[in-house]
């Protein structure tokens, strides 16, 4: 099996609060909303250690502030080296959209936009 599990997803908003009141009731999803860009979704129990989903196929996500009419879901792909995986996307026919950069002391992400134009990111 690949090790390149799909590890978090993102879902833009122009309001967290309907959002958090939407999917809270909808899904029972526990919210957590970090500042002012950005909200954690909890789908599922978490390992407290490794902050991973302790239910096999689950992943947990995040809201974050919507700026145009255009952005969609999104999901997050765990790769060992972002670096490496870049390379393969673009031998396979995807562009980079935005390099390697860190995300605060927690890791680091990468997007990337496959060949039907749909943009994935990285996490390492």
């Amino acid at each position: 099996m690949s090790k390149h599990k799909v590890v978090h997803f993102e879902i833009p908003t122009g309001d967290f609060k309907k959002s958090k009141e939407f999917y809270s009731k909808a899904f029972g999803w526990k919210m957590k909303t970090w500042g002012n860009e950005y909200m954690m979704a909890m789908t599922t129990d978490i390992d407290a250690k490794t902050q991973r989903a302790t239910e096999m196929g689950g992943i947990n996500g995040g809201f974050y502030k919507r700026k145009t009419k255009s952005q969609q879901p999104s999901f997050v792909v765990e790769t060992d080296s972002i670096e490496k995986t870049l390379e393969k996307v673009k031998k396979a026919g995807g562009k980079v959209k935005k390099a390697k950069m860190p995300v605060g002391d927690m890791g680091f992400m990468a997007d990337f936009i496959d060949p039907d134009g749909n943009e994935i990111s990285l996490w390492e």
